[in-house]
């Protein structure tokens, strides 16, 4: 008995090192989408069909799954291949879902769980790119713009649009997945019956079945959506949001952006 056990454990010890491999072989058998570009603090990733929390280091790969969670006073910059930047707050959980990026195309979507995010979107030329962010109350459509998107604690998303414009839909199981696509010159365009005119008293949350809407947002204008799928837009100030730390520790990060 002695010795059937002895050579089991000779056995046990030669295979752990082909073991390890090969989960180190599936871990990494993915081509990276991009790198953290700036982890601050304490920023964890976690992969693709793992629990582990894995400290984050300057210039780490991220790989399609992957999740960022960032602690208290942390943030992390993540770079994509074509040079789309997603840049995330603290205490927050942001997950890569299905992403396939290159330097030409992107064609991403992701989920903010929590937490807040700004993101510098390239714009988009090809049909067959489209650039998505999902949280428990919304999904956020874009084609090159910046902005930035708040899930809050108590289950609301809000969405501040600094340059160009996105669709705003909400998030229901197979509801809020519309395509965004360009439309010709000739064709009427929803988001031109949406503009909105100079200020004025900002009304109620718009009760509307879910089915029914999704809203252009455009450059300096909010967007709150409830989880009940009413929602309420308005234009923010710009001057007054600029005082926020958040905002301006963004702004400096895009001005080093180069494309």
């Amino acid at each position: 008995m002695r010795n059937v056990w002895r050579t089991s454990s000779v056995r046990l010890l030669v295979l752990l090192p082909f073991v390890f491999l090969l989960v180190a072989f599936q871990a990494t058998d993915k081509e990276p989408i991009g790198k953290i570009t700036y982890p601050l603090n304490r920023v964890y990733v976690i992969r693709a069909g793992s629990t582990d929390l894995i400290m984050a280091t300057y210039n780490m790969d991220v790989f399609p799954g992957d999740k960022i969670e960032t602690k208290k006073e942390s943030r992390c910059e993540i770079t994509l291949k074509n040079g789309d930047v997603v840049r995330v707050d603290e205490n927050s959980i942001y997950t890569l879902e299905n992403v396939e990026v290159s330097e030409k195309t992107v064609r991403a979507e992701s989920f903010l769980s929590v937490g807040r995010i700004w993101s510098n979107i390239r714009k988009l030329f090809s049909k067959g790119d489209y650039f998505k962010i999902k949280s428990p109350a919304a999904v956020i459509a874009v084609r090159g713009t910046v902005y930035r998107v708040n899930a809050n604690p108590d289950s609301t998303t809000e969405v501040y649009v600094y340059e160009g414009k996105v669709a705003v839909s909400p998030y229901r199981a197979g509801v809020g997945q519309q395509e965004w696509q360009p439309v010709s010159p000739g064709e009427k365009r929803q988001e031109e019956r949406r503009v909105v005119a100079p200020p004025r008293p900002v009304q109620g949350p718009k009760e509307v079945s879910v089915e029914e809407w999704f809203e252009i947002v455009m450059a300096q204008q909010h967007i709150r959506v409830n989880p009940d799928g009413t929602y309420q837009k308005d234009e923010f100030d710009p001057k007054k949001d600029a005082e926020l730390d958040w905002v301006q520790w963004n702004k400096q990060r895009d001005a080093l952006i180069k494309r």
